[in-house]
């Protein structure tokens, strides 16, 4: 007989601004069905995506009243029937509905991760390292020692694009908007930084002394998205994965017709759901290697519990004031 349990969640009812229409509420959870796990959920952060969700204004719309959280880790507490024994305990990365205390999930929506990972770090290893990852990896082949040019470098996609392709042996190019980032990312990596604006081009192509980046990726959009398609060598292909300026792409016709370059989309999630279990197991056998080699380190500009949730999703849709603002949600 299935036994339920109340527990909080952050959840919106409608869509707005996204401080406004999230709220708690308590919600009660049956026992683990078939096939089965109950998560007790540790941390989960507020990504640009989920914010989009509570606007209304991302890819795709959830019933409502939903539960946000397009990522977050916690450790399974309970099985169903069908389940082996040795999933209890385990530490586990969920896909939706992560802004809970507690919640019920098949066991092949979830993704074991190493228990030697720092929780915090976990939390945010499944949007932004493997968005950089498929998109270093799917548009281009990449010899060591050549370059990609991004905008939005100090983003969580920016910053592991960086560090994937220190890894890799291949130079970024990165535009910020403010030039007392760029110390940051140099540190972390990056091998060039200017600061984005109608100005650039000139410093840009002087830190590339010559090269020509057959790979650009695109997290803002217009006239920014010009700018790095601009830097790409005949042929190259731009990469766009974001919209942060919410502008749209404003491309020269001669990028087309004098350089044939290619404009290409990405969203993790439909890689994802066309993936097989290989090559999804062999990417995040990637990811969590690199995050056990100090890689993704987590940047946290603060840490909230469940019950503030409004304050945290202000905080975030303001910026997040220098890295992720991080929900705690049973501690």
């Amino acid at each position: 007989m299935d036994t339920q349990k109340t527990n909080r969640a952050a959840r919106y009812h409608r869509t707005g601004d996204p401080a406004e229409v999230v709220q708690v509420d308590d919600v009660t959870l049956a026992s683990p069905g078939p096939g089965e796990v109950a998560v007790a959920m540790l941390y989960a952060p507020i990504n640009p995506a989920d914010l989009n969700m509570l606007e209304g204004k991302y890819g795709e719309a959830r019933p409502l009243p939903d539960v946000p959280g397009n990522e977050g880790v916690g450790e399974v507490v309970s099985l169903g029937e069908g389940v082996a024994s040795d999933w209890l305990g385990r530490r586990v990365l969920v896909d939706r509905e992560a802004w809970r205390e507690a919640g019920n999930w098949k066991v092949g929506e979830l993704l074991p991760v190493p228990g030697e990972l720092d929780p915090r770090q976990a939390s945010m290893l499944r949007v932004n390292p493997p968005t950089a990852w498929r998109m270093l990896n799917d548009f281009a082949t990449l010899q060591p020692g050549e370059w990609i040019v991004q905008n939005a470098a100090s983003s969580g996609v920016g910053r592991a694009v960086i560090e994937i392709a220190r890894h890799r042996g291949w130079k970024t190019l990165s535009f910020v908007r403010r030039p007392e980032i760029a110390p940051e990312l140099l540190a972390l990596g990056a091998d060039a930084v200017v600061v984005d604006g109608p100005e650039v081009a000139a410093e840009a192509r002087a830190a590339l002394a010559g090269a020509a980046p057959k790979l650009g990726l695109n997290a803002v959009g217009g006239a920014s998205a010009t700018r790095v398609a601009g830097m790409l060598a005949a042929g190259g292909t731009l990469v766009t994965y974001g919209a942060m300026s919410k502008e749209a792409l404003k491309l020269p016709n001669g990028f087309l017709i004098f350089r044939d370059l290619s404009f290409r989309g990405f969203w993790l999630t439909r890689w994802l759901r066309g993936a097989d279990a290989c090559a999804r197991e062999e990417m995040f056998g990637q990811i969590f290697r690199l995050a056990s080699e100090e890689l993704f380190a987590p940047r946290v500009a603060a840490e909230l519990p469940l019950a503030r949730i409004k304050e945290a999703v202000a905080l975030a849709s303001g910026g997040g004031g220098g890295g992720k603002v991080l929900l705690r949600l049973n501690r």
